[in-house]
């Protein structure tokens, strides 16, 4: 389940939530598009223990393995872009935690028009003898985002093109009152 937040897109995916041994994090996949650098968006992931005893849960934002990356992605350069909250806590048997996801590119750098991928790992720690890992992949597609302000180059050469066309009518405004009485 994702919680969205209004006007902050992180997206519920069909892929439903990775399972081991009874616990589950879901969604399995979190897209995140049309972020831009400077920009946060927030979203929820659920964590769930349908086992008959508690864990104690740690959330952390992991750097995923070259080899298991989703096709057209790549590592996301740095995890303090992520922020989860709460970071640790007790999963009581067969219940279920929401965690609070935000997402934050740097506005300094190049990372428009590029795609990362973070996994956001819920780790379970049982009764000090069992530990469980389960991941969802965040997926992260960067807009380009003009960050130079005004193009004073092009508000010139529009008001060039103003003033040389003005100037052109003006001085054929007879020529042109002859050619428009015509229609």
């Amino acid at each position: 389940m994702v919680a969205l937040l209004a006007m902050m897109a992180i997206s519920p995916s069909p892929t439903l939530a990775q399972e081991n041994e009874g616990w589950a994090i879901s969604p399995g996949r979190v897209p995140v598009t049309g972020i831009r650098p400077g920009e946060s968006r927030s979203g929820t992931i659920t964590v769930s223990n349908n086992k008959d005893f508690p864990a104690v849960v740690l959330m952390s934002a992991e750097i995923p393995y070259v080899d298991n990356l989703t096709p057209g992605y790549e590592p996301i350069p740095d995890t303090d872009w992520i922020s989860l909250t709460p970071q640790q806590f007790e999963l009581g048997q067969y219940s279920e935690q929401e965690v609070q996801i935000t997402v934050t590119v740097p506005s300094s750098g190049d990372w428009g028009g590029k795609r990362y991928e973070c996994w956001l790992r819920a780790t379970l720690n049982t009764m000090g003898i069992l530990q469980v890992k389960i991941d969802s992949r965040l997926l992260l597609s960067i807009t380009v985002a003009y960050a130079g302000g005004i193009n004073w180059v092009l508000v010139g050469a529009i008001a060039g093109g103003v003033v040389v066309a003005g100037t052109v009518i003006f001085s054929n405004r007879r020529e042109l009152k002859k050619w428009v009485g015509r229609w």
